[in-house]
């Protein structure tokens, strides 16, 4: 009778099991797929200190923690930011309006998300959402009449 029991509990509860396992899976997946894209889209020349400096030989603890090196241009100074911190309070439907009708401020290329499939925009939301949020939010933006504290990149006047 107990082997019964067993076997009957274990026919129950399997088919669950591996769901979750291929559901685990899939997660894993698709992480790894945001991982790559925010590689493939150099989210962390800007978005991670020292980078580009270091020629991307950073830990990943590092990545995506913003930077207070700010960009500044003829509209004002930027800073990119930290995305860890700002994607633990954002959706993946308000990801996916704001990578799609987002205008950010240069240097940020937001066409590129625009033009992004709905697919890997939120492999990138999931795999960033995956990382510890870690660091400070970026400074503010400062209008082009207030000089940032050094360092700081000079954009080229585009216009």
């Amino acid at each position: 009778m107990r082997t019964r029991t067993l076997v009957i509990a274990l026919l129950v509860v399997m088919p669950n099991v591996h769901v979750a396992s291929v559901m685990a899976q899939e997660s894993t997946a698709t992480i790894q797929r945001g991982r790559y894209l925010v590689l493939l889209g150099h989210c962390n020349n800007c978005h991670t200190a020292g980078y580009v400096a270091a020629a991307g030989k950073l830990p990943e603890e590092r990545w995506l923690t913003g930077n207070p090196v700010g960009w500044r241009g003829r509209k004002g100074t930027t800073y990119a930011i930290n995305l860890r911190i700002y994607f633990q309070n954002l959706s993946e439907e308000a990801w996916l309006h704001v990578a799609r009708n987002g205008r950010s401020r240069a240097p940020m290329p937001w066409w590129s998300l625009s033009d992004m499939n709905d697919e890997d925009l939120k492999a990138m939301y999931h795999y960033i959402r995956s990382l510890k949020p870690l660091g400070k939010p970026a400074p503010d933006f400062l209008p082009p009449d207030k000089m940032p504290p050094r360092p700081y990149q000079q954009l080229p006047d585009m216009s």
